[in-house]
């Protein structure tokens, strides 16, 4: 028994902190599933790709535009913009697709919707070079969630995300 404990903790330590992050945020993700069903997953899986357009668009808005040229230059107040966004086109989509269900297929259920967000934020967080200002992931992170593979990853993951919504 102890050494079973003991392998456990030699795995941790040479785990890196982004498996940690991410296994944590997929935590998280299924905790709030389980808790109250999958609307806020699925509202902040679709706010994602719209806060991505929203910041591409951002910076030739018309009225915007001489605003943001000082800003252009500092990457973490763009992080903070394309937070901003994030959380206005979250709580806009939260409002639009309110399900009335609280029921999240149980503690699977709850666990691949976890997954699934966890991916599509990982794929749009790789997209954003402003956000690896508040957290740069390493080589094996980019690596399997790279160019050529983030189609797959967000088609499945929506995919999932629509069989497993409340």
């Amino acid at each position: 028994m102890a050494s079973s404990y003991t392998a456990a903790l030699n795995a941790l330590g040479h785990m890196s902190f982004d498996w940690i992050i991410i296994i944590a945020l997929i935590v998280l993700v299924a905790g709030e599933s389980l808790r109250s069903g999958t609307n806020k997953a699925i509202a902040l899986s679709l706010a994602l790709p719209l806060g991505y357009v929203m910041y591409g668009f951002l910076q030739n808005a018309a009225f915007l535009q001489n605003s943001l040229a000082g800003e252009a230059a500092n990457p973490t107040a763009q992080a903070v913009i394309f937070l901003g966004l994030l959380i206005v086109a979250f709580l806009l989509v939260y409002r639009c697709v309110s399900f009335y269900g609280a029921s999240s297929g149980g503690m699977f259920g709850s666990a691949v919707v976890g997954i699934s967000t966890v991916i599509i934020l990982l794929v749009f967080w790789l997209q954003v070079p402003a956000l690896s200002t508040l957290w740069k992931f390493g080589p094996q992170i980019q690596s399997v969630f790279a160019e050529a593979y983030r189609f797959w990853w967000l088609i499945g993951a929506y995919f999932v995300l629509a069989a497993f919504r409340s």
